[in-house]
């Protein structure tokens, strides 16, 4: 099971922040440049732990697979933290229930679960997953050689840490069958309350990763404490409704969800008259979606049997409709069969055992008050009726979740089967649609998620005094951008006989399905034209929030929005699935290795300077582009001092073939992954390092690993930066690559820093240059040179980008008076390298394939490189052409 496309922005954020960390050892300064970089100025700021390791979260929207996301994001941790095979790799996974955590161990255990597939993908053969009795058995699946063989998943609830009963207690008591883990804890600066013999001392000693999942629901002082004690390496949160403080560093949008299939949205909220009404509607609702599920599984489709959630009411009152009365209702009053309904509750649990996807399991209607919470899946749950009496507010927060999920994570061809549906017969409507978004804040999303037909259409009665008229139409809530503030008036008053109205209007009467369904189709309808306009590009209002956000200037508005810009594309077949444009796919530049071989080139002038000893070189944050970032993987790779004796002794005794071949073994494993170099040609290019090496040098090699491992990841990069460079250069000659105007500039920017107003900026506000002065001197002129129409600071890492051998972000983008599109890097002599000159060269490709209506420029302050331009010529060019 892989990552989906929003999934993966998730773990690229994860990456991003940990190689900031993993630089500048500063999980508070990275977590500020990482927001920095997504134009979110208003960020708070990052929260510390008592643990001292990072502490992050993604927000992550009910049924977004949190879970799969974890276990990738454990695979980026491991890997950001050089952790390999004879390093300890455990990973504490704490879940909020017995439930869930039975559940996830069965999961992640089962062969061919998706999740077992994912931890397949992630770690291959090397792992094993247990559960607290198995890590308090010791022995050999948890101890101090089988945490360094492989990665070991411990799934534990909340309270097992937090020792609240007796079984829970001996994590922290002295335990004989953890004595392997005697030297690791010795090591360790222990707490003093913590028997160093337990188990909770074992795991502490090794720092593990700890994910802590629905971690909304561990918020206590105890709870940091709990934590504090294990003492992680790095610890992630995964939770749809993260606490105030929390790191989040990456938001998921409702409507990623929905385009990925993975949730039933909009969500269809009828009230109605009274709670006969709400069963009979549920009844029929469900009736009439079962039937289409069966068409469209004579069609070729999945099987579907959707399923009501029926609310009952609590045993508090004499007329209370309870579970029991509700079956009997169903049973004798509508017929239905009694093995179709289960009981669900606290103290009753008639679902145990029963597998609601199965072909032949019989269930349609569920009867539960609030005991389907967290850790409850049925995909084929579509409808919530809850029949709290006329006169009571409504309570679905615990359960409106449990609908959400989509059958499948595939759009069905029957519209009606992508939605959910919650049924209501409530006489305070406005206070029973803020219960309903309190539950869809629950799950991580929001009240633009849901749709109803039961609201007046004439708004005939003014606000209440020192009240906001808050109150929405139908249309006003079939529009996409409904900002939160224009749902409903929640102080209006309603009367037992109107119904529904929240305006002192009258209420809609039709309490038909066609209406129900209409609804919803209509609702389906707006939500996909609003995915639509959004291009794939979402931000969460949560992000929105902290971002400064500014539009298109209104004079060239027009003009920008029929402008395309030109990138590269790679030529296909004629009629090919891969084609983006007329012949053509987005150029990617690892196509430009298609046909290369490391293990090919040539390795005679390879010197890694092993004798000079030296460690990993730090970077700056400021100054990395988004080539740079997405590359830099620091080196952890220092073997201790009895290790390097251990491995000398033991290499003695071999063969000098032999030697390498075990060096070999070892380079590969602590170089890692290169994508997209295969493990075979990375290791034939190891091994032909080797060959040239003696004896001495191999020794030195011992020493100095992390030296040697830094020097052949740095030589595979060049190797493949040159290769992709000259492949390139023939692809544009020999046209088998082309340019084609396709990226349009976005609608509004979010600068972090802003530059001072200037009335010829293309936004209202450009962002202020930081890397150099002479990117600011550029800045400086553009504002007010009479040449120059409108320019534009390109974003360094989300702006527009010439793909080619790299992906290189010009720092402006500019339209001169007459009408000609210049591109302008700007480079202070310190930063004349290499890379100067693949830009350059690239540059001026670009330029001589979309002809003369564009210009591509670098300027140097004094001396440029071939090809480029010194400050007054650069000016003196801008003002021509």
């Amino acid at each position: 099971m892989q990552p989906n496309k929003y999934q993966k922005i998730v773990l690229e954020d994860l990456r991003s922040y940990l190689a900031r960390w993993q630089a500048c050892k500063d999980p508070a300064f990275a977590y500020r440049v990482h927001w920095d970089e997504k134009g979110a100025a208003r960020m708070p700021p990052y929260q510390p732990h008592p643990h001292n390791a990072p502490q992050i979260c993604a927000k992550v929207p009910t049924a977004g697979g949190k879970t799969l996301i974890g276990i990738y994001a454990l695979q980026e941790i491991l890997n950001a933290l050089g952790k390999r095979r004879g390093d300890p790799r455990l990973c504490i996974w704490l879940v909020p229930s017995l439930s869930i955590k039975d559940q996830v161990l069965n999961r992640f255990n089962t062969v061919g679960d998706g999740y077992w597939q994912a931890l397949q993908t992630a770690f291959g053969g090397q792992r094993s997953v247990l559960s607290k009795e198995q890590l308090l058995a010791g022995g050999g699946q948890f101890n101090a050689d089988s945490v360094r063989d492989e990665v070991v998943i411990a799934v534990l609830t909340y309270d097992s840490l937090r020792a609240k009963n007796k079984d829970d207690r001996k994590l922290y008591q002295q335990n004989g069958a953890l004595a392997s883990f005697v030297t690791d804890v010795a090591g360790n600066e222990a707490d003093d309350d913590i028997d160093p013999e337990s188990l909770v001392a074992a795991v502490a000693s090794l720092n593990p990763v700890i994910i802590v999942d629905e971690s909304h629901n561990a918020t206590s002082e105890l709870s940091r404490e709990m934590l504090a004690r294990l003492k992680p390496c790095c610890v992630v949160e995964l939770t749809a409704t993260p606490r105030k403080g929390t790191n989040i560093i990456s938001f998921v949008d409702a409507m990623a969800l929905r385009d990925a299939h993975m949730v039933k949205l909009p969500v269809v909220v009828r009230n109605l008259s009274d709670r006969a009404t709400v069963i009979a509607h549920a009844i029929d609702l469900r009736t009439r979606l079962e039937a289409e599920a069966k068409a469209e599984l004579a069609n070729g489709g999945s099987y579907i049997r959707p399923i009501v959630l029926f609310q009952a009411e609590p045993k508090n009152k004499d007329d209370s409709l309870t579970y029991e009365k509700l079956r009997d209702e169903l049973v004798k009053q509508h017929g239905i069969d009694p093995a179709w309904v289960k009981i669900k509750t606290a103290n009753i649990d008639e679902l145990k055992g029963i597998d609601l996807l199965a072909d032949n399991c019989p269930v349609r209607f569920v009867i539960t008050v609030n005991a389907l919470k967290e850790g409850w899946d049925c995909p084929f749950a579509y409808v919530l009726a809850t029949l709290a009496d006329r006169s009571s507010a409504i309570d679905v927060e615990q359960i409106l979740g449990r609908i959400l999920r989509q059958p499948y994570i595939r759009p069905h061809g029957y519209v009606p089967l992508n939605m959910s549906y919650v049924l209501t017969a409530s006489a305070v409507f406005s206070q029973a649609l803020e219960k309903i978004v309190a539950a869809l804040n629950r799950a991580g999303f929001s009240r633009n998620d849901f749709r109803t037909p039961d609201l007046s259409q004439t708004d005939s009665s003014a606000p209440s005094a020192g009240q906001p008229n808050n109150t929405a139409t139908i249309s006003d809530l079939f529009k996409p951008e409904l900002q939160p503030q224009t749902l409903v008036n929640s102080n209006t008053n309603v009367s037992a006989t109107d119904g529904v109205s929240l305006t002192g209007g009258t209420t809609t009467t039709d309490t038909s399905i066609a209406t129900t369904l209409r609804c919803g189709e209509e609702a389906s309808a707006n939500l996909d034209q609003a995915s639509a306009n959004l291009g794939g590009q979402y931000i969460a209002p949560e992000q929105r929030e902290m971002m400064n956000s500014y539009p298109l200037r209104n004079d060239f508005a027009a003009e920008v929005s029929n402008l395309l810009l030109p990138q590269f594309f790679r030529r296909v077949p004629e009629g090919s699935l891969f084609a983006e444009t007329d012949g053509g796919t987005m150029l990617d530049r690892d196509m430009l290795l298609e046909r290369f071989r490391l293990a090919d080139c040539d390795v005679n002038d390879f010197k890694p300077n092993l004798a000079d000893g030296g460690d990993v070189a730090q970077i700056d944050l400021k100054t990395l582009n988004a080539d740079g970032m997405a590359d830099y993987e620091p080196t952890r790779v220092l073997l201790k001092t009895h290790e390097v004796r251990k491995l000398r002794d033991y290499l003695a005794t071999l063969s000098p073939e032999s030697q390498r071949k075990q060096l070999g073994g070892l380079i590969s494993n602590w170089l890692g992954k290169m994508p997209p170099l295969g493990e075979p040609d990375l290791r034939a290019y190891i091994d032909k390092l080797l060959n040239r090496m003696s004896a001495a040098e191999m020794e030195d090699l011992l020493e100095q690993q992390h030296v040697f491992v830094e020097a052949v990841r740095k030589r595979v990069r060049l190797e493949m930066a040159r290769y992709r460079r000259k492949s390139f250069v023939h692809w544009v000659r020999t046209a088998e690559v082309f340019t084609d105007a396709c990226y349009a500039l976005s609608s509004e920017v979010h600068p972090v820093e802003l530059y001072t107003p200037s009335a010829n900026t293309l936004y209202e506000r450009e962002e202020r240059a930081r890397s150099t002065n002479l990117e600011s001197s550029m800045a400086d002129w553009l504002a007010t040179a009479p040449s120059i129409r409108w320019w534009h600071r390109n974003h360094q890492t989300r702006g527009f980008c010439l793909n080619g051998p790299i992906n290189h972000y010009p720092d402006f983008i500019v339209r001169t008076q007459r009408d000609t599109l210049v591109l302008i890097e700007t480079k202070g002599e310190h930063l004349q390298n290499d890379d100067s000159d693949t830009k350059v060269e690239l540059g001026k490709l670009w330029q001589d394939c979309v002809g003369r209506g564009y210009r591509y420029i670098m300027v140097f302050d004094q001396v440029p490189v071939d090809g480029a331009l010194n400050w007054q010529d650069a000016i003196d060019m801008l003002k021509q052409v």
